[in-house]
């Protein structure tokens, strides 16, 4: 056999098969398991996938402390990223509920821009303060 037609033959599979998709389901069985992987990682507290008038939303909520608010930030929104990736169906929004460890102040809501958290977290082709300024943005409980 010709070696072209040989290697074409060994590369295109790849091509084809791609890399694996996974339903909503499948997503949110895996969540729990990407926050255990890491100690440094907040503390996860729930996961959902579900639909707005704005698209499909990929969201976690978070327990963090005040001292490790910008990492825990950093983690959660680098996870659904990663994950976010292997979406049969893809999201329009990341969302990060961010429970205080301090009973009295309120949850804090960040929400992110899938494309610029892929960018960011996953291409690396912005910064973390450019992400930060352009695809977050916080809203009110």
């Amino acid at each position: 056999m010709n070696p072209v037609k040989a290697c074409i033959m060994l590369i295109l599979p790849v091509f084809l098969i791609g890399k694996p998709l996974f339903k909503d389901a499948q997503l949110l069985a895996m969540t729990p398991n990407y926050f255990s992987r890491d100690h440094s990682s907040p503390t996860l507290l729930g996961a959902n996938i579900y639909k707005t008038n704005r698209g499909r939303v990929f969201r976690v909520d978070i327990q963090a402390d005040r001292n490790r608010f910008n990492q825990d930030l950093i983690f959660a929104f680098t996870a659904l990223s990663n994950m976010g990736q292997y979406a049969k169906r893809s999201f329009k929004q990341y969302i990060v509920v961010i429970h205080p460890t301090q009973r009295n102040q309120r949850p804090q809501i960040a929400v992110g821009k899938v494309r610029c958290s892929f960018d960011c977290f996953i291409r690396q082709y912005t910064t973390y303060q450019e992400w930060k300024s352009n695809c977050l943005h916080f809203r009110e409980t």
